[in-house]
């Protein structure tokens, strides 16, 4: 007698094969989830800093925050030494310095993140050290701030600086400053020396400067987004910066703000000063108080835009002045020029530039010389090693294509709804069987 398959065992094939197609897509749709997750901390910007006869710093950022180290070693097939980064916490900056090198001699590089190795489109990075190292007589710290587009500290910044052909580099801290001691790594420094500034917060914003090495010492507040060219600030004897080129967005918000706190008589100063406030600086009030310090008896004209608004203040016999606009200031960029006469009679003049927030905040206050206070910038960081200025420092600034050479293990769980769906599948047909071979006896 011939045995016809019957509704039980059709419906149980079809769920057999509806349960192993999806499975595999549910392992498909994984893996490609998988695979943008991993693009997204593929490594960008690689770049080498710091440089020495027997350190190198490797610097990289990620589309995502992410957690890294560097695979290296002295030939491309044996990277068997490897570095974690300077930070334990996932960034979306990157830098770790690798420490203990052979002078003036090859290092093949692989970044892993978030478990994945990358290199540069197939084959290693490379970074050479130094032949030998000079330490510099003098010190040189060059500093600044790093604030995004609404005034606050990115999280970790990388700032870059250029110098005599070679890159340095250190991570801002948690207050957005950041220090670079140069004469660490060059011989020797004059104040004509020319610094290109650059900065990478990832998705957060790059942004770049030019500076003459005498105004870096105290760099104005760069904030992301914007270029400048700080080429025209000097800085006098009592190092004052009286004018700069620079443009902060209006729409900066943070906690700060300046005013009197206080008087006290102190010897009289030949300089005119604007001690207010420092370049750039975000206060709170829509009221502020400018002073300064001046010989005694000086008129001192004040020019407060972008609402224009004009006055005139002289110091006093304890060498001080100070002024208020009549009319509150909005939110916003504003500028303040201060022009005065000197003992030879030429014009002289101070600009700042300054940013009104709606936002409240601690205040700034003078300190007892009449002169502001600024919180010193806190140290990333930087090898302790002094390369020649002559040296010439590989800084390999590409943008690989990076590619995976080696994949994260799977992930196991995707694998029980195919299990699961296959077991019921086989049952329903176990099932089918039974119920035909009984029908059929």
């Amino acid at each position: 007698m011939k045995k016809i398959l019957k509704l039980p065992t059709i419906l149980g094939l079809l769920i057999l094969v509806v349960g192993v197609v999806a499975g595999i897509f549910l392992i498909n749709s994984t893996s490609v989830f998988k695979l943008g997750a991993q693009q997204e901390a593929a490594p960008k910007n690689f770049r080498v800093s710091n440089i020495t006869s027997t350190s190198i710093t490797i610097n990289w950022t990620t589309d995502i925050e992410a957690k890294g180290l560097v695979k290296w070693g002295q030939s491309e097939s044996l990277l068997s030494k490897a570095t974690l980064e300077e930070y334990s916490q996932p960034g979306f900056v990157h830098s770790t310095t690798i420490n203990g090198l052979n002078p003036n001699s090859q290092v093949f590089l692989k970044i892993n993140s978030n478990g994945t190795d990358w290199d540069n489109d197939g084959i290693a990075w490379q970074a050479k050290t130094l032949a030998s190292e000079s330490i510099s007589s003098q010190t040189f710290n060059a500093t600044g701030s790093i604030v995004d587009e609404v005034g606050n500290p990115p999280k970790g910044a990388l700032v870059f600086v250029q110098a005599e052909g070679s890159t340095f580099s250190t991570i801002t801290s948690a207050n957005g400053s950041w220090v670079i001691n140069l004469s660490s790594y060059l011989s020797q420094i004059s104040d004509d020396t020319l610094l290109e500034i650059s900065v990478n917060a990832g998705p957060q914003g790059s942004a770049t400067a030019m500076i003459f090495a005498s105004a870096a010492k105290n760099t104005p507040l760069i904030v992301l987004g914007k270029s400048y060219d700080f080429r025209t600030l000097e800085v006098n004897a009592a190092g004052v910066t009286p004018e700069g080129t620079l443009s902060v967005p209006e729409s900066i918000q943070a906690s700060s703000r300046f005013e009197v706190g206080g008087s006290s008589d102190i010897t009289q100063n030949k300089n005119v000063t604007l001690d207010s406030h420092t370049e750039g600086e975000i206060i709170t009030t829509t009221d502020p108080e400018f002073f300064g310090n001046a010989p005694k008896g000086t008129q001192i004209e004040i020019l407060v835009e972008s609402e224009a608004q004009t006055g005139v203040a002289t110091a006093a016999t304890n060498g001080k002045w100070k002024w208020s606009p009549p009319n509150n200031l909005g939110v916003g960029e504003h500028k303040v020029t201060v022009k005065w006469r000197d003992d030879n009679g030429i014009v002289r003049t101070i600009t700042k530039t300054f940013i009104v927030s709606a936002a409240e905040g601690p205040a700034f206050e003078a300190s007892s010389s009449g002169t502001t206070t600024t919180p010193s910038p806190t140290a990333q960081p930087t090898s302790s090693a002094t390369p020649k200025a002559t040296a010439t420092a590989q800084s390999l600034e590409t943008t690989p294509s990076a590619i995976a050479t080696e994949t994260a293990l799977p992930d196991t769980g995707t694998l029980t709804p195919t299990l699961v769906l296959f077991i019921m599948g086989i049952l329903v047909l176990m099932t089918s069987v039974f119920v035909w071979n009984k029908a059929d006896a």
